[in-house]
């Protein structure tokens, strides 16, 4: 039996977007013919606990499927017009991002402006932090002989992985996307392990650097991390914590300015089936379209391991993405100020010590976060200081860093999954934890986060844990239904999507409180699905309660709005 889904989306505001000030000051400091790279940020996003309701009794790849089709679809009604008008101004490398619902290009100063006028913007901020990139590891080093005649490296066996392989689950059925510098898929401890499409003409993965498909690492880092997810060990080392997972390779631009394939790699990602990310990248805190990109990615069900930082002690030093919420929050979060599907991943040494380098919170930088409510960062620490695993060209090699942590938590991640292939996002933070080693300060600090990963009592946890997900409950006609209004109150453009099981012909009009129809929306055929509209309220509405009625198919669903002006 078909399955009704019905899509809230959040949408467009009375007033233009805003210019953020960091891009504010980069306009100043160009010429009128200067093309600086920007992120348009667009008026829309698919709602969470409307999509945890209708997607109830879904599996987790039908769930995902559906979240990012409904992305799709807000991203090209909400950019449609940003984009048309972007092709007549003076603006190059126009791109969509779905995943984000901003557009990507590089405009003038002039051009910037005017786009900030639009009603359907939100906001434009800098898409080229010249100190963004690639998370550097603190040392890289030949191992000694002993760390590989161990033949299990110390931190797969620090967190008691084994002992969860000893139950039968190594993350098998997991894709891991991992977002970095590439892997060399031709590593004997990963090769077999490497997600292909072939059908779709995708080899292990893509290249967002080069824009093919041969993501071959061609600098050692991301190989590293990979084989700290699933590195299986047939070179003589196993250094991989999920030895059956998938390994998805991403490559992206690890520079300054590569945040736009950043997000590109997280939409492949999330398009293409994977259910945990692993990314080791950094730009300065308060990056809006990242955070907005880990927020629907949390809303398509995908866990995102991210790296901290290796800025040492000072507070307010974690980068984002790491910078963004988590999908959980523990009980020593004082302030609950929004989700994402962000954990982000502290270092500590063989010793359980937190690695000097290692980024610490508390995250300040946000509007729904402060000095007096501020968000604990890290999430969660793990092996972070001399990790042993896969290097580039074969072999193995020493690294320290954030970066070598965030595998070892995305590789728990595939743990818990292939142990209880429904658990939501939350539920596996909530999880990772509560069942983590304290360390430091007791519960959740800006240091250590939680504690310690423990992969073996997580996934005991998990083994016993129901899959549910908060949703806020919602009555509707059997295979119709129709969103929320957003904005509400609303004085300039009304957004809504009407969902139908089957196409018909569609009555979507406005009546006030009288029951008397004052305005028409649409009277035409419509396809079956999702379909959403950005309506804008005509002049001689006055402020007011109303009603958008939809009609399809004998079946009638209503939404309340209030109109100020």
């Amino acid at each position: 039996m078909k399955q009704m889904i019905i899509l809230l989306v959040v949408v467009a505001m009375a007033m233009g977007g805003s210019i953020d000030p960091n891009l504010a000051v980069k306009m100043a400091g160009s010429t009128d013919t200067d093309l600086i790279p920007v992120f348009i940020l667009a008026h829309g996003q698919v709602d969470r606990n409307w999509v945890n309701s209708v997607t109830d009794g879904f599996d987790r790849a039908g769930r995902q499927e559906f979240a990012v089709s409904a992305m799709k679809d807000i991203a090209e009604v909400a950019q449609r017009d940003i984009i048309d008008e972007l092709g007549n101004t003076n603006s190059e490398n126009v791109r969509s991002l779905w995943i984000a619902n901003a557009v990507y290009c590089e405009a003038t100063t002039g051009t910037i402006r005017a786009m900030a006028e639009r009603s359907d913007v939100a906001l434009i901020e800098s898409a080229s932090d010249p100190d963004a990139g690639l998370i550097e590891p603190v040392d890289v080093r030949r191992p000694a002989p002993e760390d590989l005649g161990k033949g299990l490296a110390w931190g797969v066996s620090k967190i008691n992985a084994d002992d969860a392989w000893a139950l039968g689950y190594e993350g098998q059925g997991v894709i891991v996307a991992v977002i970095d510098t590439g892997v060399d898929y031709n590593h004997v401890d990963l090769h077999n392990n490497m997600w292909h499409d072939t059908a779709a003409g995708y080899h292990y993965g893509y290249d967002f650097y080069d824009n093919d498909n041969d993501p071959m690492d061609t600098y050692g880092h991301g190989t590293h991390c990979a084989g700290s997810v699933a590195g299986y060990g047939t070179g003589g080392t196993e250094t991989g914590v999920a030895p059956q997972a998938t390994l998805m390779a991403i490559r992206i631009d690890y520079y300054g300015g590569g945040e736009p394939t950043w997000i590109e790699a997280m939409e492949f990602a999330i398009d293409n089936g994977a259910s945990v990310m692993s990314m080791s990248l950094g730009s300065g805190t308060g990056n809006a379209s990242l955070r907005t990109a880990n927020e629907n990615a949390l809303t398509a069900g995908v866990y995102h391991s991210v790296a901290a930082a290796n800025d040492g002690p000072g507070a307010g030093t974690v980068l984002s993405p790491g910078d963004g919420p988590p999908p959980w929050f523990h009980p020593d979060q004082s302030y609950h100020g929004g989700m994402s599907a962000v954990v982000t991943v502290g270092a500590t040494d063989n010793s359980d010590n937190i690695a000097s380098f290692s980024s610490r919170g508390p995250v300040t930088c946000w509007s729904d976060y402060s000095d007096s409510s501020p968000l604990i960062d890290p999430d969660i620490s793990g092996p972070g200081v001399d990790v042993i695993s896969t290097q580039w060209n074969g072999g193995y090699t020493s690294m320290s860093g954030t970066s070598m942590a965030t595998p070892h938590l995305a590789g728990v991640a595939a743990l818990l999954l292939s142990a209880n292939p429904n658990l939501t996002v939350a539920q596996m933070d909530s999880i990772i934890e509560v069942t983590s080693l304290d360390l430091g300060t007791s519960g959740k600090d800006n240091t250590y986060g939680a504690g310690r990963v423990d992969a073996y009592q997580a996934v005991v946890a998990a083994l016993s844990m129901t899959a549910t997900e908060d949703a806020e409950e919602a009555s509707v006609a059997t295979g119709m239904g129709i969103s929320a209004i957003s904005p509400n109150p609303v004085s300039n453009f009304a957004s809504f999507s009407v969902y139908t099981a089957i196409a018909g012909t569609a009555d979507i009009s406005v009546f006030d409180v009288s029951g008397r129809r004052v305005a028409n929306v649409e009277n035409n055929e419509i396809e079956s699905g999702s379909n959403a509209y950005n309506w804008q309220i005509p002049a001689e509405m006055g402020s007011g309660v109303y009603f958008v009625r939809a009609t399809v198919n004998g079946s009638t669903v209503s939404s309340r709005m209030t109109v100020v002006r």
